[in-house]
């Protein structure tokens, strides 16, 4: 005699309930949607909805701004963050925990963090 496992039921039960459902449903909906027609003067035209908006991602600059590094800076915990831009570098003086702490930071999208 085979056993039944808890899975093996509840996915059978599962499977049955959404026929019976999926079943039920699609004999009550329309198989096309009704048509509107808008009364513009004498002739009747269809509405027709159409969507333009497209999804713009937010800008990006191509490098870390010195802005960009001061924040992330202060999100680590530096106060009275000082910036200083090299070719290849972002370095960030401040103060932490009563301690002179410097952050560097690489020239690329998003201010990877070095050391």
């Amino acid at each position: 005699m085979a056993s039944l496992s808890l899975k093996l039921l509840a996915v059978g039960a599962a499977i049955s309930i959404g026929a019976i459902l999926g079943a039920n449903t699609s004999n009550a909906a329309p198989l096309t949607p009704a048509p509107m027609a808008a009364e513009h003067g004498n002739a009747a035209a269809p509405l027709v909805q159409v969507d333009y908006r497209y999804y713009r991602p937010p800008y990006r600059p191509a490098v870390c701004t010195p802005r960009q590094a001061a924040y992330k800076a202060s999100r680590m915990g530096i106060r009275n963050p000082r910036v200083v831009v090299n070719r290849n570098v972002v370095r960030v003086a401040g103060w932490k925990h009563g301690l002179r702490t410097i952050a560097v930071f690489a020239r690329a999208p998003g201010c990877p963090f070095i050391r």
